[in-house]
């Protein structure tokens, strides 16, 4: 009589295999998804830097002092998409703090939008470096005075750090029940940071410095 399907140990050693085969290329997918990640959120940074210089055309002087008091203000007259906004990789692992952050923004402000990339904004900087024993120890006028429209305007750091960097002085904080996401599920160390210019370009950017003037002058 012909045997029909498989034996308990043949079905453990195609059960073993499969598992060894996942743990081999788990990593690999997961380098592969990074550098997925890291290609669109390039792109959602070369779109802000786009828009940012229209708006600093509209309302300023071509400079980046003409930039917006935050950039998620762009939204929704110069970018539609709030998710232009948020690297896409916190986005996948921390889509109930990406909505949770959008409404608490809205409740506040009414208007723009919340964002996982970290701005460098001349105006606060420069007021940082004006106050009495202030540790900004350079001002964002005297960086673009030296580095002209190579200055770097904004960069994510999200695929290195895994927490975003926020400048509306709220933080992930105060959230509801439930919206926390572990962070640590998307930090890598070895992944660069993504630097957007005020030239418009966009770099992967290896290095790491002390503080936000280093970062001016040496990205």
């Amino acid at each position: 009589m012909k045997r029909v399907g498989l034996t308990l140990m043949e079905l453990l050693t195609v059960i073993s295999i499969l598992a060894t085969l996942a743990a081999l290329l788990y990593p690999v997918y997961l380098k592969v998804r990074t550098r997925t990640d890291i290609t669109v959120c390039a792109d959602q940074l070369r779109q802000i830097g786009q828009a940012l210089k229209i708006y600093a055309h509209d309302y300023g002087d071509d400079s980046p002092y003409g930039m917006p008091e935050y950039p998620g203000y762009l939204y929704p007259d110069y970018i539609r998409n709030r998710a232009i906004f948020v690297c896409p990789t916190f986005h996948k692992v921390g889509t109930p703090v990406v909505e949770a952050m959008h409404k608490l923004f809205q409740q506040q402000l009414g208007y723009g939008t919340w964002s996982t990339y970290f701005y460098y904004l001349p105006r606060d900087l420069d007021r940082a470096h004006r106050r009495p024993g202030s540790t900004v120890w350079i001002s964002f006028a005297e960086a673009y005075a030296l580095r002209g429209d190579d200055i770097p305007i904004a960069l994510c750091g999200v695929h290195r750090y895994g927490c975003p960097c926020v400048t509306t002085g709220w933080g992930i904080h105060g959230l509801p029940e439930g919206k926390q996401v572990n962070f640590h599920k998307l930090a890598d160390p070895s992944a660069p940071l993504v630097l957007l210019r005020w030239s418009g370009s966009v770099n992967l950017v290896t290095d790491e410095v002390s503080d936000t003037c280093a970062e001016l002058l040496t990205y």
